[in-house]
């Protein structure tokens, strides 16, 4: 498993806390991206929706998402799908196993909104990287880090939709 390297997070975390611009993904990340797009992600919507039991909007910031000098790896499943999107459906999955929660999903979630801020993004307290306010689920969580905690960022995502729901 990679992480950020310690001078390029405080870099990230300064230009952050100062709000200062952090540069845009280079042609490569976005190229990663593009493509990650194409495949996995096309495929992880379909199970994110699937499982809300409706076409629900699912913003993606990918240029917070885009960590520099990592698009190698974007299209490894550690990177974002684990991090993100399986724990997404899982939730919706659990919540929405019978008609009540179908239908509490369905007339209160309005946006799902997946971004990474690295002053703000928990590695691991993911209770702290999710809110669910006026209909918007957002996600904050450290790309590429406990990638195998599908099930706690799961159980993270259900408790903040349940206690709104």
């Amino acid at each position: 498993m990679s992480f950020v390297p310690a001078a390029l997070l405080g870099l990230l975390l300064g230009a952050s806390c100062l709000n200062v611009a952090v540069a845009a993904p280079s042609l490569a990340e976005r190229r990663a991206v593009a493509a990650y797009q194409a495949g996995a992600y096309a495929t992880q919507l379909k199970e994110i929706q699937a499982a809300a039991g409706f076409e629900v909007p699912v913003e993606v910031q990918w240029d917070s998402l885009a960590l520099p000098g990592q698009e190698a790896n974007y299209a490894d499943e550690a990177f974002w799908t684990k991090i993100y999107f399986n724990p997404l459906s899982k939730a919706l999955g659990t919540i929405a196993t019978d008609e009540m929660g179908k239908t509490a999903v369905k007339e209160k979630l309005k946006n799902v909104v997946v971004r990474y801020d690295a002053a703000t993004a928990p590695a691991s307290n993911y209770d702290n990287g999710v809110t669910f306010t006026g209909g918007v689920l957002t996600l904050n969580f450290q790309p590429y880090s406990n990638a195998d905690d599908v099930d706690a960022r799961a159980q993270a995502i259900q408790k903040a939709l349940e206690a709104g729901l």
